[in-house]
């Protein structure tokens, strides 16, 4: 790993508030969060109220090797400030790192109504002043509420025109009532592969997607709920975690064969903390569509989907998934990068060597495509 100190892209991490400065990040929806939580500090049990209450402390001020992988939550050092943040990445030896909202704050941005679009502004405003410190560095992600087509293209255009070029979408919401690859859509898509900006899918993204949430209702080890967020492990339940790959995975196939990427060959994509294994299977299984369809699809696709995704799409593999496994079988080898998920505790103490050690039989050179290369496509250098 020691070569490619300095050089590494980490495409998730995120901004964590504390309960001193949520309201600065979130506006209303920052403030309701702060009563929420300190609600449940009180009735919490002990040991737990503890446990959430280092989560939700102030930024560390200690900058080394050991405060920067394990302390976790709004504690880490580097959580919430641009400086604190610049000097974390040094030590990480990351070059860029795309840098997101916590679930909170992007899945009241992405709701329906005043509050959504309220919440998304602010933050959006937030994340441009965060950004302007480095913005080669701190590669920020703005908020897009899709449920009106206009207000987010005029959004879109807000946050280019003040420096932003990374844009998060709900995968769960269909922009507008209309398809993603609808030609109403095209101003943003083509607004964003102009700009060389980024369009993003992340994990929360995906909630409504299913039409109901009673399907692991009454089996206790699908839906048990997660009583400890200082864990590594175990941060959602066992249904969730086996099907919120679904939304991401329509919505990008939506965008493959409704022609998005053919209209639009320079649109960077990314499906981030959503898992890898997903990926090379719906790539198979888009070609076997375009097989079937082949005359309808014609005019409208010049490449097999699965090459659109090669060249198009970026995917996060979580740190214990097998991603030299899904290359020996699939390839897709240009499609999986490194990502840490600092500092929320999911990440874990030591990436690095979970992600090293789940490519290294593949070689340097596939060690360097993960954790520097693929990852420049949706983090490009700005000019």
């Amino acid at each position: 790993m020691k070569q490619f100190h300095g050089r590494l892209n980490d495409l998730d991490s995120h901004i964590q508030p504390s309960l001193t400065n949520y309201e600065l990040a979130a506006g209303e929806t920052g403030r309701n969060f702060v009563n929420g939580i300190r609600n449940a500090l009180q009735s919490l049990p002990p040991e737990a109220a503890q446990k959430l209450a280092v989560l939700i402390g102030d930024e560390s001020s200690e900058f080394n090797e050991e405060t920067v992988w394990k302390i976790k939550g709004a504690s880490a050092p580097g959580a919430f400030s641009p400086e604190g943040r610049l000097k974390t990445l040094d030590i990480m030896g990351v070059r860029r790192a795309l840098i997101f909202s916590d679930p909170g704050i992007q899945g009241v941005a992405f709701s329906p109504g005043e509050i959504g679009l309220a919440t998304m502004r602010h933050w959006n405003e937030f994340v441009v002043r965060f950004g302007s410190h480095d913005p080669d560095r701190l590669r920020v992600a703005a908020l897009v509420n899709t449920h009106d087509v206009d207000i987010a293209t005029a959004e879109v255009e807000r946050v280019l025109a003040a420096g932003g070029r990374a844009f998060v979408f709900a995968s769960s919401v269909p922009p507008g009532q209309l398809s993603p690859a609808h030609q109403k859509m095209d101003r943003i898509w083509g607004m964003l592969s102009e700009a060389r900006a980024t369009a993003l899918l992340h994990i929360g993204g995906e909630h409504g997607f299913m039409a109901s949430d009673a399907w692991a209702r009454g089996v206790d080890h699908l839906e048990f709920q997660p009583h400890d967020f200082t864990s590594e492990t175990e941060q959602i339940n066992t249904y969730t975690f086996s099907a919120f790959h679904y939304a991401p995975q329509h919505f990008i196939s939506t965008l493959v064969l409704g022609g998005v990427f053919e209209r639009f060959p320079e649109l960077r994509f990314g499906a981030i903390e959503v898992g890898a294994g997903w990926l090379a299977p719906m790539a198979e299984r888009l070609d076997h569509v375009a097989n079937l369809y082949a005359r309808r699809l014609a005019p409208v696709l010049s490449m097999k989907p699965s090459d659109y995704i090669r060249r198009n799409v970026r995917v996060t593999p979580f740190r214990f998934e097998p991603v030299a496994t899904y290359i020996d079988r699939y390839g897709f080898e240009e499609c999986y990068c490194f990502s840490s998920d600092f500092p929320h505790p999911e990440g874990g103490v030591e990436p690095l060597k979970e992600f090293s050690r789940n490519i290294e039989r593949l070689g340097q050179g596939a060690a360097e495509r993960l954790f520097v290369k693929n990852a420049e496509w949706v983090l490009p250098a700005l000019s």
